[in-house]
């Protein structure tokens, strides 16, 4: 016959266990996902930071040439000399390493030599 101990459903934990390991496991790659897309938009952004650096020191050499042009310029010319003057412009070169020479302003280029024409009528 039939008992009450028979009929009686047995709890088992395999299905909250399967479901509690089933959102751990998509919560972990959840996690893992993120982490990789950070990581991807971390090295882009460094190589970002490479070129722009490099960009940078362009720039700044760019710059330089031409203040030192500018302060080449201002010992003949009065409106470079008043540039200079103005915005305060000097020349101080990095320190550089013992045994490598100092930067030296280029120096001047030749004048032209001014052609005279003949007035033929």
């Amino acid at each position: 016959m039939n008992t009450r101990e028979e009929n009686a459903v047995v709890f088992t934990p395999f299905w909250p266990l399967c479901l509690l390991a089933l959102s751990l496991a998509v919560f972990l790659g959840w996690q893992v996902m993120t982490a990789a897309r950070q990581y991807i938009g971390l090295v882009r952004l460094s190589e970002q930071q490479i070129i722009l650096a490099g960009q940078a020191v362009q720039a700044e050499s760019k710059l330089q040439a031409v203040m030192i042009d500018l302060l080449d310029l201002a010992k003949d010319d009065a409106d470079a000399r008043e540039i200079v003057g103005k915005y305060g412009i000097k020349f101080n070169p990095a320190p550089t390493p013992p045994g490598m020479p100092l930067p030296q302003p280029r120096p001047p280029a030749e004048e032209p030599v001014a052609v005279q024409s003949k007035n033929v009528r």
